[in-house]
């Protein structure tokens, strides 16, 4: 067992993800730790002291599984090298928490927020999103890729669950 004495009870939060690569992604107040259970060590990958924000949610990459976003208090998607610990990018674009992260492959990433709307993101491309959803009429609490990536279900406060085509 894990002592996790800062981590958040807010229901709106996901803030704990597990890796295919055995590694455990936890937000406890204003930092980012991974936990190796092949080898119990904690590395603190980011404190988001300095900018007053904290994390909101964690999500690792289907593949490969180095690479984690983290969705933010104030409305960023940042993507993490965890092997090296690096920042490789900020995404804006939402204006409220991003409490919902779910990638589709090795390159998309959506996320959901309190502002009500669903962000898709292409690693390879230099926009901050290439689709915006906007279909909810409260918070997006949580969303998910199909194992197949041809559908993003969509859960928000407004009671709704919504499934999506991504030939949209």
């Amino acid at each position: 067992m894990l002592d996790a004495p800062q981590l958040s009870d807010d229901f709106y939060l996901n803030l704990v993800d597990w890796s295919e690569s055995n590694n455990l992604a936890v937000g406890l107040m204003n930092s980012v730790y991974i936990w190796s259970a092949s080898s119990s060590q904690v590395v603190k990958l980011h404190e988001y002291a300095a900018t007053g924000d904290s994390p909101a949610s964690v999500c690792w990459s289907r593949k490969g599984g180095d690479y984690l976003a983290t969705g933010t208090v104030s409305g960023t998607v940042q993507l993490w090298d965890t092997h090296s610990q690096k920042l490789i990018r900020t995404f804006e674009g939402h204006d409220g928490r991003v409490g919902a992260l779910s990638w589709n492959n090795a390159n998309m990433l959506s996320s959901g927020s309190k502002d009500r709307t669903i962000l898709t993101r292409d690693m390879r491309v230099r926009e901050d999103y290439i689709t915006r959803i906007e279909a909810h009429k409260q918070e997006v609490c949580g969303i998910k890729w199909s194992f197949d990536d041809r559908y993003l279900a969509s859960g928000g406060n407004d009671n709704k669950l919504k499934v999506w085509s991504a030939n949209q």
